[in-house]
């Protein structure tokens, strides 16, 4: 009788927990990492139901119909991405931007607060580089505003890339006949030594466009590259001023880049742009800082 009686308080409280409510409201309580830690703790939450998602699944489509119109318009669900993906993917477009790749460590630094500033370690003079890598702009507007710039720091964006060539900058990385050096890789991505490492971690998500890489630096140049030919610069902008934030349009609706400062548009930077980027900065000479903060597009435009 005792026996029967702690199954019926199990089963009860199993039927309180492991329901789509319940999970839906924790939910919203956890981030993507800890949903999928939460899936693995058992069958009943891991586990596929009738509609052919799990609990957990399940909970993380509900917490993104919640989203708002901007949000969905960014995040348009790709065919072989789960729920719980998609999800972090959103908490990440409403949690503040911040550099969560540096190449070339032993020049680059984060500030002292957090993560969405970075600046030279010494008075070396390498280029290295930050990337946004876990906030992945795939479709819709996004704006961002750079500032604490010097003359020759550099902003843009790049296909969101992992690399695990990263090191001591004295470090020499081979490719083919070339030697480079490591600290340069993602923070020149237009040498012509690195094109076939960084083509080879092309994927379908970065879609048909040939346009891999764009950058503007504080002396109003910019570039751009397919990683496939030599770099192709663009039109200088003159109109550049100091000691103002920039701001950073990318329009994925129409394929564009776009660069504003003190609320108006200086010029359209690059078309043609499509699929996936993130956001980086470079940095190259002593006392040298970027920060990085998101903002409403309708702020600058």
């Amino acid at each position: 009788m005792a026996r029967t009686t702690k199954r019926q308080k199990v089963a009860t409280v199993e039927s309180a927990l492991f329901n789509p409510d319940v999970v839906f409201l924790l939910a919203s309580l956890l981030d993507a990492r800890d949903l999928c830690q939460m899936a693995l703790t058992c069958k009943t939450l891991g586990g596929k139901q009738g509609n052919g998602l799990s609990f957990v699944e399940e909970a993380s489509r509900r917490q993104f119909e919640c989203a708002t119109v901007w949000e969905r318009s960014c995040l348009p669900k790709y065919d072989d991405e789960g729920w719980i993906e998609l999800y972090h993917h959103l908490l990440m477009l409403r949690s503040k931007l911040t550099f969560d790749q540096l190449v070339g460590r032993s020049n680059i630094q984060y500030g002292t607060v957090d993560k969405a500033t970075v600046s030279t370690k010494t008075n070396s003079w390498l280029m290295c580089s930050a990337l946004c890598s876990n906030h992945v702009m795939r479709a819709g507007r996004h704006f961002a505003l750079f500032a604490a710039l010097t003359r020759g720091e550099q902003i843009g964006v790049i296909r969101p890339i992992q690399t695990d060539l990263d090191g001591d900058p004295d470090d020499v990385f081979v490719i083919g006949e070339h030697s480079v050096y490591m600290g340069g890789l993602i923070a020149e991505p237009m040498f012509p030594q690195f094109f076939e490492y960084l083509m080879a971690k092309r994927t379908e998500r970065w879609g048909d466009s040939d346009v891999h890489f764009c950058k503007v630096d504080t002396y109003g140049q910019f570039w751009w590259c397919d990683w496939t030919s030599e770099l192709k610069r663009g039109n200088r902008n003159d109109v550049f001023q100091d000691s103002l934030p920039i701001g950073l349009l990318l329009d994925l609706n129409e394929g564009t880049l776009s660069m504003y400062q003190n609320g108006q548009r200086l010029a359209t930077l690059k078309d043609g742009l499509a699929g996936e980027y993130c956001w980086f900065g470079a940095v190259w000479r002593g006392d040298a800082s970027i920060s990085i903060h998101r903002a409403s597009a309708s702020d600058e435009c």
